[in-house]
């Protein structure tokens, strides 16, 4: 619908803010979070909003009136990432153990992958259903099936793979540090 979504916080808050600038530059607070920081965002089929705070955190669902309640909780130090497939599945890559998280539309969610690395950095759903996966600490790029089945597509020179995402042609960008 246009919006554009962001996530703030800050030490010294145990407050976090989710920030909606609509299509005509109108900007607001749609919520404010347990947490100290957003640090993954997702929009669903039907405009239903995500939000992951961290550190030990939870996935928020945030309706357009800006009610917030919690929808899954991953019990994981860290939640990295956020992502929704066709399906309206919605994947939660973590870090300390660097599980994804699988949590169907009604919030009933487990481990989906385990990816061997420390953090699953970032994800994207590409256009077979595919899940691609950034990691930390080893910069891989993977690539995995809707059945769970993961492989390397690539091993980054840099050891942290910070976003992914995937082109209409199937390319994927990936950006490091």
């Amino acid at each position: 619908k246009g919006n554009v979504y962001a996530g703030g916080g800050g030490l010294g808050s145990s407050k976090s803010k989710l920030f909606v600038v609509d299509a005509q530059g109108k900007e607001k607070t749609l919520a404010e979070l347990d947490g100290i920081a957003i640090q993954a965002i997702a929009v669903d089929s039907s405009d239903r909003v995500y939000a992951a705070t961290s550190p030990d955190g939870k996935v928020y669902r945030v309706d357009s009136g800006g009610k917030a309640e919690v929808f899954y909780d991953p019990k994981a130090k860290y939640i990295w990432a956020l992502a929704v497939d066709r399906a309206g599945n919605l994947y939660v890559g973590t870090g300390d153990e660097g599980e994804i998280h699988r949590v169907s539309p009604n919030g009933a969610g487990s481990v989906f992958f385990r990816t061997e690395e420390a953090h699953a950095r970032s994800l994207a759903v590409d256009s077979s259903g595919n899940l691609i996966a950034g990691t930390d600490p080893s910069g891989l790029i993977l690539r995995i099936t809707p059945a769970g089945q993961g492989f390397v597509v690539y091993q980054a020179p840099k050891r942290e793979i910070t976003t992914v995402a995937v082109a209409p042609d199937g390319a994927i960008y990936a950006a490091g540090v």
